[in-house]
């Protein structure tokens, strides 16, 4: 379980570059952000479909969905970066977003709960 807490910690980390998912269609700083959300709520998903002790068993192997997240945010944050998008402006576009997160499980939730709690651009 400690590893997985880590995990989510490092996606804590990973969300700080702004985030989303077909970085080519966004033409505002809203866009990204509502991207950013969708690619947020598909890790969450994913997140939530494991078990404690899936979570547990990954141990040091990357999922496959956590490599496609990373590529989603670095399309993101070069595309936030083109359109002159500041990390204050995103995080206050993100934040007004996070509402639209929701989780069906336990890892799930404290994924959301820690991006209330810390932020995302900390």
């Amino acid at each position: 379980m400690r590893k997985f807490v880590m995990l989510i910690a490092a996606l804590g980390l990973v969300a700080a570059a702004c985030g989303g998912d077909d970085a080519g269609s966004a033409g505002s700083c809203e866009d990204v952000a509502d991207q950013a959300i969708d690619a947020f709520q598909d890790v969450i998903d994913e997140i939530d479909s494991m078990t404690l002790e899936e979570a547990a068993a990954m141990g040091d192997e990357e999922p496959a969905f956590i490599s496609d997240m990373e590529q989603r945010f670095e399309d993101l944050e070069a595309q936030a970066d083109s359109l002159g998008c500041s990390d204050a402006e995103m995080e206050e576009l993100f934040v007004a977003r996070l509402d639209n997160l929701t989780a069906d499980g336990f890892l799930g939730e404290l994924m959301i709960e820690e991006f209330r709690n810390q932020g995302i651009f900390e």
